[in-house]
């Protein structure tokens, strides 16, 4: 999906980077809990969502198997479909208001990144 994503969870910085760097591709945080480590500080993220114009997909990072495509959609404002399979994935729960304000500012830099992204 990503050429050169290094063996480890990626830093906030360098999804910030690799969206700025490049117009046609959007890296972001795909949930907070993917930013939080297990002791509650700001950790590397471990599950990301990788926008392109015509494909949206979700990624995860597990320390035996590196990084892995949960799920893709060729449709990206179907990005939500993407988002639950990577939380099944993860076995993570959240309460419909967390998701609720989690596919409004996924859908919000969606929206930005479509203004800025050459067709």
């Amino acid at each position: 999906m990503i050429s050169g994503l290094p063996n480890r969870p990626l830093l906030a910085s360098e999804t910030l980077t690799v969206s700025h760097e490049r117009d046609d591709l959007l890296v972001m945080p795909a949930t907070p809990d993917s930013l939080v480590g297990d002791d509650g500080t700001l950790g590397g993220i471990r599950d990301i969502l990788v926008f392109t114009a015509n494909v949206v997909a979700s990624l995860t990072y597990t320390d035996p198997d590196g990084w892995t495509v949960v799920a893709k959609a060729t449709d990206p404002s179907k990005f939500e479909v993407v988002l639950d399979s990577l939380i099944e994935f993860r076995g993570d729960s959240l309460a419909d208001e967390d998701k609720a304000e989690i596919v409004e500012t996924i859908a919000e830099a969606y929206e930005t990144f479509t203004e800025r992204t050459p067709r």
